[in-house]
């Protein structure tokens, strides 16, 4: 997920493109680019039956996607949560140029523009980087995406099944601005959409709006956001800290995760500065001031705890269901893709460590232990894949589902055995390496020479 605040840049779009975009029936949504500082970013606009208030705009929002589908067809699904307000979701069909487009743009900049446009046409515009999460699970799906053949019906029955069951529950969008890749050209026909000031209520203080940066921290094994560091910049005391913790509330209380207020450093900003840290969630704590180095080791530790509360010593991971993700058949489709680019991969490196059986002096200790370590945990990890394709075994499938799933079941039985050979090549000439054959002395390698246990370079 990523954590989404408004700005007021300059920005220039495609005219035929945004006139469709607001002529449409609400609520609807469409991917494009815009142009700002002469740099062209994807584009990602919503457009509600209602106006968004501007009390939920200004504490920005979350963002997600995932793949949908089966073995036959796959759709992409984004969702868009409003804090304290509304979930908004989308289906997009990945065969389909302005999709893989705009993704591909996506991926290249590591960020996007997203525009909520209200029945008024006025535009409230937000700029992110894509958080890491995002961006690991568009780059591993992107095989998928780019290589999709979903046809226009399937991604109607998508839509509808999708509907019966919106999972977020919220509202859903109709995907427009779809079928004409010239909305993509900023050549021409291009409209600058300049930042209009909101007018000041006189009811109100007309201190400006503030802007305040936030990071959310997923954690590495599950996903789930883990914890949320909220930046107060000009932090001179306490008390400032304390202002930003009353006006993030709503925000952080919607999230509820571990959250820090951080300040400003109290001097030369480094790892070893000390700064003011103030915890506002769940249980308010003392401010306190720490270096860098001293937060993020307790951060670390957090997060370590986050899939394992309670329990520093955990069993054996695949008797513990509430700590694994076992994956709806929607994934199937990634699952796919996985195994069978970690057979292929496989096959090729077993093809190389045949190769050099009979001069294992080609190879030194550090890339005979980066096989050990790679095939090591490709070996455990199969066991998760093996788990999740019984679990689906034993759930209602299609046809074409079950004879996919049969067939991964196979793809995962050779993957294994593969490896195993792997590293049994591996083990059988560790020795051997050209580290080993240097560490000895010149007794020792002419008899390991002539008793045939190393073969001479020629």
């Amino acid at each position: 997920m990523s954590n989404i605040y408004p700005l007021l840049p300059r920005l220039t779009v495609n005219s035929r493109f945004i006139h469709e975009f607001i002529t449409a029936e609400a609520p609807c949504f469409a991917l494009g680019l815009v142009e700002e500082r002469k740099q062209t970013c994807g584009l990602l606009a919503l457009r509600p039956k209602t106006v968004i208030p501007d009390d939920y705009t200004r504490t920005g929002f979350r963002f997600g996607h995932s793949l949908l589908g089966n073995a036959d067809f796959v759709v992409v699904h984004f969702a868009f949560h409003f804090y304290s307000y509304e979930t908004f979701n989308v289906l997009v069909n990945p065969n389909n140029p302005v999709v893989q487009t705009v993704l591909n743009r996506m991926l290249e900049t590591g960020d996007y523009f997203f525009f909520a446009v209200d029945p008024k046409g006025s535009v409230t515009a937000f700029r992110s980087e894509l958080g890491q999460e995002d961006l690991t699970g568009l780059k591993t799906n992107l095989p998928l995406i780019q290589n999709a053949k979903t046809t226009d019906a399937q991604y109607r029955n998508a839509v509808a099944q999708f509907e019966r069951n919106p999972d977020p529950p919220g509202w859903m969008l109709n995907w427009i601005c779809r079928d004409d890749t010239d909305y993509l050209d900023l050549s021409r026909h291009r409209q600058e959409l300049n930042p209009v000031p909101q007018p000041v209520n006189p009811k109100k203080p007309t201190t400006p709006d503030e802007i305040i940066d936030s990071r959310l921290i997923p954690c590495e094994h599950c996903g789930e956001l883990a914890a949320q560091l909220i930046f107060a910049d000009d932090s001179a005391d306490s008390n400032e800290l304390e202002a930003c913790a009353k006006k993030m509330v709503a925000q952080y209380s919607d999230l509820n995760v571990p959250t820090w207020i951080i300040g400003e450093p109290l001097g030369t900003p480094g790892f070893d500065t000390k700064t003011r840290i103030l915890k506002v969630w769940p249980n308010r704590e003392p401010l306190q001031l720490k270096t860098a180095n001293e937060f993020n080791e307790e951060l670390d530790e957090l997060l370590a705890r986050h899939c394992n509360r309670g329990n520093d010593y955990a069993e054996d991971p695949i008797t513990e269901d509430q700590q694994i993700q076992w994956q709806p058949i929607s994934m199937l489709p990634t699952f796919t893709f996985m195994v069978d680019g970690m057979l292929e991969e496989s096959l090729v490196q077993l093809d190389n460590m045949r190769k050099v059986v009979d001069k294992p002096h080609v190879l030194d200790d550090a890339t005979l232990n980066r096989v050990f370590e790679l095939y090591n945990n490709q070996l455990d990890d199969q066991q998760f894949f093996d788990e999740q394709f019984s679990r689906w075994r034993q759930s209602h499938l299609s046809d074409a589902e079950a004879k996919e799933i049969k067939r991964l079941v196979k793809q995962s039985a050779t993957l294994k055995a593969v490896n195993e050979e792997i590293l049994k090549i591996a083990h059988s000439i560790k020795h051997e390496t050209i580290d080993q054959v240097l560490a000895k002395d010149e007794f020792e390698l002419a008899i390991a020479v002539l008793s045939g246990k190393i073969k001479p370079p020629w």
